[in-house]
């Protein structure tokens, strides 16, 4: 019984210390964040932290894991959803800049950590990013063979830099070039402004006829 009351105890702690983990890795980068900061953030000791990550590196891989496996299962959901292949690639543009809006460290991670010098940093980012970009170039193959795209060049990685590179910086870039924003820009509408924008991208770059009716909720 004592067992099953400390595991849930111990989760929580686990996903407080990834929390935690996240924000200091988007503020300071990987090799300026200290752990026993990190666990100081919740309340607990930097041997604590040691405990459910034996040592700094693992628990930046269970950062970037949490990161960019969230956004691998949001793409695959919206892709796997109803609808015709056009339609399921514009609901996934949409879900994509919902979840950065939501987890803005997630963009200030993948800003800084994508210009790294540090190749060993680069290998793991490229690592995680693979199976979003393999996904993208099997979804350029399925909407070209079925005529229901006519891209503008047949190329995914010319389409995730476009709209991948204009949520990054509109999440992650826009508070720092602007002292005082004129609104607070991961609010609903002006986010939902942002999905309208790149659904736009999105159906020209791609050659997707539309407009398409916006998904029920």
């Amino acid at each position: 019984m004592s067992q099953r009351k400390r595991q849930p105890r111990s989760e929580q702690t686990r996903a407080l210390i990834l929390a935690a983990a996240e924000r200091r890795f988007a503020e300071q980068g990987y090799a300026e964040a200290r752990l026993e900061d990190i666990g100081g953030d919740i309340g607990v000791g930097r041997s604590a932290v040691l405990y459910h990550f034996s040592d700094k590196q693992t628990l930046y891989h269970a950062v970037l894991q949490d990161l960019f496996g969230g956004a691998l299962d949001v793409l695959r959901r919206s892709l796997a959803g109803v609808g015709d292949l056009p339609t399921r690639i514009e609901n996934a543009v949409r879900a994509a800049v919902a979840y950065v809006a939501r987890r803005p460290s997630a963009a200030r991670i993948a800003m800084r950590e994508t210009s790294t010098p540090d190749p060993a940093l680069r290998d793991e980012m490229r690592r995680r990013a693979a199976p979003i970009l393999d996904l993208l170039a099997l979804l350029f193959e399925e909407g070209e063979r079925a005529g229901v795209m006519r891209p503008q060049r047949s190329d995914p990685l010319r389409f995730v830099s476009v709209v991948a590179g204009a949520t990054l910086f509109y999440v992650a870039s826009l508070p720092t070039l602007v002292e005082s924003l004129p609104y607070p820009h991961l609010d609903t509408e002006p986010v939902e402004a942002l999905q309208r924008d790149l659904v736009d991208v999105t159906r020209r770059l791609l050659g997707i006829r539309g407009p398409r009716p916006l998904p029920q909720t």
